[in-house]
């Protein structure tokens, strides 16, 4: 009797071939991968080591990591290693360069006391504009407003922010308002129709007094300067707009200065905003 000997199936060869080979075989197969990730450890770990709070132990382990990947590739190490120098001089120049340029100290102040601008304060610091002084025109810029246009309101206070030389601090002696003064004169943020900041203009009510042009009030100053100026003309150019016929300008002198105004016409009425770019916007009046 013939005994047929049966070959292997196909089964067979393909489990054999999916036997492991042992752990040499698999450490060669996924060599590429094993040693990438090494590099991205050691990588991280000397990033860590730059930062402060660093140990004695963190700088071992990188070190031991750094032999490890120098016996296990020497192509790997070298890439892994400039890349990580690199890495640790980038950090460390940046850390150097925060250390030397703490964030300039603006903002809202309630005395020495850094506050939010929309809490109560008492002063508030800015970045001095370039080619001008700590003085009123410092701050007209800083509101938005245009120099030898825009006027300040009496009872404020510009100076130099502590020794500092490119930091000006601005105080008032009536209060400042809870909010920034940062381009406050471009913005509608209370949306009726007109720009805020009129409590840092130059208004007056009926018996003369200084008021915030925010409030009814009867007259509003535009122009203050030693020159004889037209004060029609001027209006034109501070309010965008030719002069209403509820309002007259009228031009005084006061210590050797050219004053215009515009004023309400009718005793009873109230102006209720400033007249600066009125432009195409109502009248702010409030009649009778």
């Amino acid at each position: 009797m013939k005994y047929l000997q049966q070959r292997p199936s196909n089964a067979v060869d393909k489990q054999k071939a999916r036997r492991p080979t042992g752990w040499l075989s698999v450490l060669r197969r996924h060599w590429q991968p094993i040693t990438a990730v090494l590099s991205l450890v050691l990588m991280a770990l000397t990033l860590l080591a730059t930062l402060p709070g660093a140990t004695n132990e963190t700088y071992s382990l990188v070190d031991r990591l750094r032999g490890q990947s120098s016996t296990t590739s020497s192509g790997t190490d070298s890439s892994t290693h400039d890349a990580a120098s690199n890495t640790q001089s980038a950090t460390q120049e940046a850390l150097a360069t925060t250390e030397a340029s703490p964030s300039t100290p603006t903002g809202c102040y309630e005395d020495d006391t850094p506050t939010p601008c929309g809490s109560p304060h008492s002063r508030e610091v800015f970045s001095k504009p370039d080619g001008v002084s700590c003085d009123e025109t410092s701050l007209i810029l800083y509101m938005g407003g245009v120099a030898g246009v825009d006027l300040l309101g009496s009872g404020i206070d510009v100076t130099f922010f502590k020794n500092a030389e490119d930091l000006c601090v601005v105080e008032r002696t009536s209060g400042m308002p809870n909010v920034s003064l940062k381009d406050i004169w471009t913005v509608d943020n209370d949306h009726n129709g007109y720009k805020d900041g009129g409590d840092f203009r130059r208004c007056f009510n009926r018996q003369g007094q200084p008021a915030s042009c925010d409030t009814d009030h009867t007259s509003e100053e535009f122009f203050n300067a030693p020159t004889d100026v037209d004060c029609g003309k001027k209006y034109e150019d501070f309010s965008g707009r030719p002069v209403d016929r509820s309002i007259r300008v009228s031009q005084s002198s006061s210590g050797g200065n050219i004053v215009c105004r515009a004023e309400v016409q009718v005793s009873t009425d109230r102006l209720t905003a400033s007249v600066r770019d009125l432009e195409n916007a109502s009248l702010p009046i409030k009649q009778g």
